[in-house]
């Protein structure tokens, strides 16, 4: 380097294919500077003069050389602050130096037990390096993202986005191994990772700062300040602050803000588990369907070589040596999810594939022959082999890709907010019968159906007679007091709610003089919040008949709660036909579980029936199966809506109607539960990068960040977009029809407004718009 490079000119060091490096030059004296950062700017001045006038200087051990090239003679861009280094130097005995200068020694230091150590934000010091540590440490967002997923979300807790871009894509630093999700045992030997944060407990503080170097390596350094200044032998834990965007993995561990202010539950309930992963799933999907060829290649290879193949190889080797006992410790259940979430991605990439099929090249046949290898025909011949934590695990596996299928009809599977505990169980059994018979056995497809068929019956038999016991239960007129042993069955009937508060503005009429009616209620309301508001309806109903004056306004005079458990009763609602056809609350409505064990209250035997168990096995059954084309062995079908309908006593015209109507998923008043978003704003700011899932658009919309975009559940037919406002949490719902081509309905309102016209003048949702297009507030034209 010596002779044929400038090293006071800077280098950049690439590798053939572009990617850069960091390159270390060990020596003595490399600069002309003994290595010292202290130049002055007077001698450095000297330096750059004289390599105008003399050229690049030669070491003292080279013979000189051509071009007028000589020793270099320090003295010769010597000042007067560097003579009075050395000869501080000098009188300090050689190797007992300390600092940069080298010019002091310990001894020339008194210790000062009454003072108090505190660095930051003068200084901080290196506490070492968080990642990379390995050249595969660096991945673009894409195949981090989808590692992620099939990793089930694990990797995301370790890793961090850094400024610096990898083939035109944001980079991803990720410190857990490939083939395990887990953080490898290379990133294990530093102390950075084992450095907990803060979160949002406001009794701890941040004392670890994380900084990037070259944009592309993640440090961590210790900065104690003033405020937390440490006395001598005091010890304090280390600390870091991820930042907002680590928010999502906080709420799947429980502790984050929705967590804490707005009830939302972690992912140890299945039902906030699962929402959040049919939405990891739906960016899969929406990822799968932006690929090119290339991409779809390089990912493929990454996920073959990195992932599915150790992983296929390692279950492979458990079976042969072990046939997977209860006794065997080869095989972990994480393992054995991470193999069928390749067979989900492999199936849906295949459908990507075939938009190429006309594409005859090596790279397409290549990606072909390597989706095949994914796919998990021996599932059926080793699920009977798995010891019992394993079987249930890749049930539970099987059932979410069932639940996801039929998510657009079955909103919100699993949560006890929407649906009531039987329906729960329902629901779960349902999903696993059916990852069962269309999974997990052999033989003809027709004869696995005839067999599905009957023990779908059978099960929604048993549950409908299991609701007409409860019902029975606890409707008992004849007892005075609920034994305890009825707990069971109401706890079965009754739907959980997270006491949220219910805002006033959504809970008084616009005069804010009392409470809406409950009777006419516009919108389905949620049933926590219909049961507490029922109890107030019914004050209002008893001053009303006495005719007194109001003394309690809810939500005005005292804040208003949503009860922690409630019951679906039957109220008989006024005989006027506009009002029967309009109000979504028609012939049953929420209260609280007290309500009923008072007797104030009688639960509603056909609501449950038709809405917690026929739509369950119904909705679920026929999304996951085509029960149309009968068997050629029996000639019928094995399972229908008559049969249905038979096997738990319901009349088929109740039944098509509650299709019609499709899963009730009462909405109001929503809480706010989108996740946050914050841009980083300072340098600070970098530790927000940990843990993030990559925004699938290139750079962010100045009006907002597009959460979803899809069907709704709560309208069939409809279609929505979510998007967080770029400024705040709120989240904004735009509604669209297949036929109202160009129209924007801006609210659930303008919705419903349609919904009311139609039902009440059985007309179209194109008839209804234009009747109601006047209410401007409520739709929008686009080009």
């Amino acid at each position: 380097i010596e002779n044929d490079i400038d090293t006071y000119n800077s280098l950049d060091a690439e590798t053939l294919g572009g990617r850069r490096m960091n390159v270390s030059l060990v020596g003595e004296n490399l600069h002309h500077n003994d290595n010292s950062i202290y130049w002055t700017k007077k001698r450095s001045c000297k330096f750059s003069s004289y390599l105008k006038k003399k050229g690049h200087p030669r070491s003292k051990s080279l013979p000189p050389g051509d071009g007028g090239s000589r020793e270099f003679d320090e003295s010769e861009v010597d000042c007067v602050i560097h003579q009075e280094v050395e000869k501080l130097r000098k009188c300090v005995p050689k190797g007992e130096g300390i600092g940069f200068l080298g010019i002091n020694q310990e001894s020339d230091y008194r210790p000062d037990n009454e003072k108090d150590f505190w660095s930051y934000p003068n200084g901080m010091f290196q506490l070492g390096r968080y990642g990379p540590h390995r050249p595969e440490d660096r991945k673009t967002n894409l195949h981090f993202d989808f590692k992620n997923f099939i990793h089930n979300y694990e990797p995301s807790e370790w890793s961090y986005e850094v400024p610096e871009q990898k083939l035109n894509r944001c980079q991803i630093v990720d410190i857990t191994d490939d083939t395990t999700g887990e953080v490898h045992s290379l990133a294990k030997k530093h102390t950075p990772i084992y450095v907990n944060e803060v979160g949002h407990n406001s009794k701890l503080h941040s004392n670890v700062l994380i900084r990037d170097k070259h944009d592309r390596s993640v440090y961590y350094y210790v900065g104690i300040d003033k405020e937390h200044a440490m006395k001598k032998g005091e010890t304090v834990e280390l600390l870091v602050h991820y930042g907002d965007h680590y928010e999502q993995v906080r709420e799947r561990k429980g502790y984050g803000r929705s967590n804490m202010s707005e009830h939302l539950a972690s992912d140890e309930e299945e039902g906030a588990k699962l929402r959040r992963n049919f939405h990891e799933r739906e960016e899969v999907e929406m990822d799968i369907s932006s690929l090119k060829v290339h991409e779809m290649f390089h990912l493929i290879e990454f996920l073959s070589e990195k992932i599915f193949d150790p992983i296929d190889n390692s279950l492979r080797r458990s079976f042969l040596e072990n046939g997977c006992d209860g006794n065997s410790n080869l095989m972990r259940w994480r393992d054995l999810i991470v193999r069928r979430r390749l067979h989900w991605v492999g199936e849906k990439l295949s459908e990507r594939v075939q938009e190429y099929k006309a594409d005859d090249t090596e790279i397409m046949k290549s990606i072909i022959e390597s989706l095949q290898k994914w796919q998990f025909v021996s599932m059926p011949t080793i699920v009977n082999q798995l010891n019992p934590e394993l079987r249930t695990n890749l049930f539970i596996e099987l059932s979410e890709e069932l639940l996801y299928q039929a998510r657009s009809r079955l909103p919100s599977p699993l949560d006890g907010t929407i649906w009531c505990k039987l329906a729960v169980d329902l629901t779960r059994k349902t999903s696993i019968v059916l990852a069962k018979f269309l999974f997990c056995y052999l033989g003809s497809f027709n004869i696995r159906k005839q067999f599905l068929g009957n023990a779908l019956l059978e099960q929604a038999k048993n549950y409908a007679m299991a609701l007409r016991q409860g019902y029975n239960v606890v409707n008992d007129q004849k007892r005075k007091t609920t034994p305890d042993g009825d707990d069971e069955h109401i706890s079965n009937l009754s739907f959980k709610s997270p006491r949220r508060k219910i805002n006033r503005e959504k809970l008084l009429e616009e005069s804010n003089e009392r409470m809406i009616s409950l009777y006419n209620a516009p919108n389905t309301i949620r049933f926590g919040a219909a049961a507490t508001m029922a109890d107030i309806q019914a004050y209002y109903d008893a001053i009303e008949l006495c005719g007194i004056d109001s003394y309690y306004v809810p939500g005005k005079t005292q804040k208003v709660s949503e009860c922690d458990r409630s019951i679906v009763s039957y109220y008989t609602p006024d005989s006027s036909k506009n009002f029967i056809e309009q109000c979504p609350q028609f012939f049953w409505m929420a209260r609280s579980v007290d309500a009923i064990k008072r007797g104030d209250a009688h639960t509603n035997e056909a609501w449950y029936l038709e809405n917690q168990v026929f739509l369950v096995v119904y909705l679920l059954s026929s999304s996951c199966v085509d029960w149309e084309h009968s068997s050629e062995e029996n000639g019928n079908e094995s399972f229908s809506l008559e049969k249905l309908c038979e096997a738990i006593g319901l009349d088929q015209n109740n039944a098509k109607n509650a299709i019609a109507r499709g899963a009730i998923n009462p909405t109001w008043p929503e809480p706010d539960i989108a996740p946050v978003y914050s841009p980083a704003l300072s340098d600070d700011a970098f530790a927000g990068r940990r843990g993030r899932r990559q925004s699938r658009q290139s750079t962010l919309s100045t009006a907002g960040r597009q959460l979803y975009h899809g069907p709704d559940y709560e309208f069939p037919g409809w279609n929505v977009k979510e998007v967080q406002r770029r400024s705040s949490r709120h989240v904004d719902r735009y509604f669209s029809h297949p036929d109202l081509p160009g129209i924007i309905v801006r609210s659930r309102t303008g919705v419903r407004t349609l919904l009311d016209y139609m039902n009440a003048n059985n007309v179209g949702v194109r008839t209804a718009y234009v009747a109601n297009q006047g209410h401007v507030q409520y739709f929008r034209e686009v080009a």
